[in-house]
């Protein structure tokens, strides 16, 4: 018989990746990619699934609606906390307050994309993040972060000037997007 009639074998399970930040040998903040994501920092874990954007922990509920005009209001008990704009893409993202005023904003520099920028609401310079090897570096705090080579998505948890929370949504969303997206 000519022809090809073997049969194919089951698809092979996509392993989780473990994105984690370090500060010296201690891990501070992860994200397990994934559906659902699970972030933590701290003593506080979120399993978020989406999109769009939803994650319940205890009595609290977390949520995100997103348009692509506006980017991803992220909800705490039905109350917006935050925005994340613009969602999905590979160089910048932002992360704004509920009256629309920057926290952080996130832009990659340099001809290959290797550093990233962190600016405040005012334009300030917050910190710097570079790619060294496998791991990304940041400047300010002196942190590490192993397992991605996603400058922003690194920018976004080891942020802290964001609450925790909305660092993890906006962490989690940043993985699942792509992982919808197929890359």
């Amino acid at each position: 018989m000519l022809g090809c009639q073997d049969k194919q074998g089951k698809p092979i399970a996509m392993v989780p990746t473990l994105i984690e930040v370090h500060d010296g040998p201690q891990v501070v903040a992860s994200v397990r990619t994934g559906r659902p994501c699970r972030a933590t920092i701290g003593p506080i874990e979120l399993i978020v699934g989406g999109p769009p954007i939803i994650s319940q922990s205890g009595d609290t509920k977390w949520s995100g609606e997103t348009s692509p005009q506006a980017g991803t209001f992220y909800s705490h008990n039905d109350d917006r906390v935050a925005r994340a704009y613009p969602i999905g893409d590979a160089l910048v993202a932002g992360i704004y307050d509920s009256n629309g005023v920057a926290l952080i904003r996130v832009a990659t520099t340099g001809p290959d994309h290797q550093r990233a920028t962190v600016t405040s609401g005012s334009s300030a310079q917050l910190r710097t993040l570079a790619k060294v090897g496998t791991s990304i570096v940041v400047d300010s705090p002196k942190l590490t972060v192993t397992g991605t080579s996603d400058l922003v998505l690194a920018a976004l948890l080891s942020a802290p000037e964001i609450v925790p929370e909305v660092r993890m949504l906006a962490s989690c969303e940043r993985v699942l997007v792509a992982m919808q997206k197929g890359s």
